[in-house]
């Protein structure tokens, strides 16, 4: 009977324990943590402000668990040292991160803009190439039939000059008897 009762018990805590798991509300821990700056250390000392997370602060000194804090705006007082760290807060890394991306951002587009500048520029070159060459294949041939013409006009006048002076010193015929 006792086993029984032990059973019994035992699925019954099991039971309640698995309905209380299902009542589970999912929250997470938040980020932000406010500070009391204080005149003096102590937690009965009165509450000059209310620093945020990631505020900057110089340690001037500190006493027990309190540090005596100088802040950005030069206002000074006394904050409990445990929530102090050397490293940089997370925050501020991604903020950093995130204007490192969009400068980075930037830099795309003025080189996707250069990029079409330049080939706007190797598109004019090419035209200029297309045309350059052209005008020396047509200054070529000019060159070349103006040569022919040349050598032609010189044949000719050789061929006047070699039929004139040969006419000129022709031996007069004999005749014959």
């Amino acid at each position: 009977m006792k086993k029984i009762r032990l059973y019994l018990i035992f699925v019954v805590v099991c039971f309640l324990y698995a309905q209380g798991i299902g009542l589970a509300e999912t929250m997470y821990v938040t980020d932000r943590l406010y500070l009391s700056l204080r005149n003096a250390p102590g937690l009965e000392q009165p509450s000059l402000a209310l620093l945020t997370s990631d505020t900057k602060v110089d340690v001037l000194g500190t006493e027990g668990n309190w540090a005596r804090v100088k802040l950005e705006n030069g206002r000074t007082g006394w904050v409990m040292k445990r929530y102090l760290v050397k490293d940089l807060p997370k925050s501020l890394i991604i903020e950093q991160l995130k204007e490192q991306m969009e400068k980075k951002s930037v830099i795309p587009e003025r080189l996707r803009k250069e990029n079409a500048s330049l080939k706007k520029k190797i598109d004019a070159l090419q035209n200029e190439i297309t045309q350059q060459s052209t005008r020396l294949k047509v200054a070529t041939k000019e060159s070349t039939m103006k040569r022919l013409k040349e050598i032609y006009a010189t044949g000719i006048l050789a061929l006047l000059g070699g039929i004139v002076i040969g006419y000129l010193v022709r031996r007069p015929k004999r005749p014959r008897y």
